[in-house]
């Protein structure tokens, strides 16, 4: 494990596997570099695979403060200048996702393609968009983690699979969200919450990859479709036996869309059936 600092006492840790064109990975709330696992298994004997603890997860430092999108976008710069990357593939799923939106959004020299996984511009309901978590539902998600972390990091990583075969990966996800603090927890939930990327969409010119499990309980798929519509070079494509998790759940699938984003070819719309089944 690396460290970089990103402010004077303020560390990130980072692994930096393989070698030739570099995929920067960003995890979900309250996870860490350590879900992309299988990714550099697969990956590393042909990609540099750099994945990420951000600021408050993981091994990474964890100051008292604000956990916001502005701070985990001004470290992820910090990471890609530090380690002074070009041509990077920028992988986030989830919140990462939606921080990797951000970054594209104000960054967009560093960046040479996006792929967003269980992610999009908003995460709840809107007038404009009746679709994501419901408004009133909202405050009971950020009091839940604020009054029960641990209940509420063991629902939310229980909603985030399709398959049933799949328990010990389930409680993995679940104890590395509980290295996070709750003071993390919250601070970057809420920002999750605050952050609408929509209006900045169109100004993303790069070729950005949308990447939605297709039964994902946790971030609306229909967020992704407003992504493809919204970006001026997107391509969309579902995971058909995946929910929140299609990088795990249909893992090979997953693995070879991205290979095919990189090497500037399109990845089918639909992708992933197979053996397994969820009861």
């Amino acid at each position: 494990m690396h460290n970089l600092e990103v402010e004077p006492g303020v560390n990130i840790a980072y692994e930096d596997r393989g070698s030739g064109k570099p995929i920067v990975f960003v995890h979900g709330w309250a996870g860490s570099g350590d879900v992309w696992d299988y990714q550099v298994l697969d990956l590393a004997p042909s990609y540099r695979c750099i994945t990420v603890d951000l600021r408050g997860h993981g091994v990474s430092d964890k100051p008292w403060g604000d956990y916001n999108y502005d701070l985990f976008v001004r470290d992820l710069d910090a990471l890609i200048v530090g380690l002074d990357l070009t041509d990077v593939t920028l992988v986030g799923w989830s919140m990462g996702g939606h921080v990797a939106l951000k970054y594209a959004h104000e960054h967009p020299q560093r960046v040479e393609r996006l792929v967003i996984t269980g992610s999009g511009p908003r995460f709840w309901q809107a007038p404009d968009a009746p679709y994501g978590t419901p408004p009133d539902q909202v405050q009971g998600l950020i009091d839940a983690v604020r009054l029960a972390r641990t209940e509420t990091i063991a629902g939310l990583y229980a909603n985030n699979f399709h398959r049933t075969d799949l328990k010990a990966t389930e409680d993995l996800f679940v104890q590395i969200g509980l290295k996070v603090p709750a003071f993390v927890g919250v601070t970057s939930f809420q920002s999750l919450i605050d952050v609408d990327m929509r209006p900045h969409l169109p100004a993303i010119d790069i070729p950005v990859a949308i990447f939605s499990g297709r039964h994902d309980l946790i971030w609306d798929p229909r967020w992704s479709e407003e992504a493809h519509r919204l970006l001026p070079s997107a391509s969309l494509t579902y995971f058909e036996n995946s929910g929140h998790v299609a990088f795990i759940e249909n893992r090979a699938e997953w693995n070879a869309a991205l290979v095919d984003v990189i090497e500037g070819r399109s990845p089918a719309p639909s992708l992933g059936v197979s053996q397994y089944t969820a009861a």
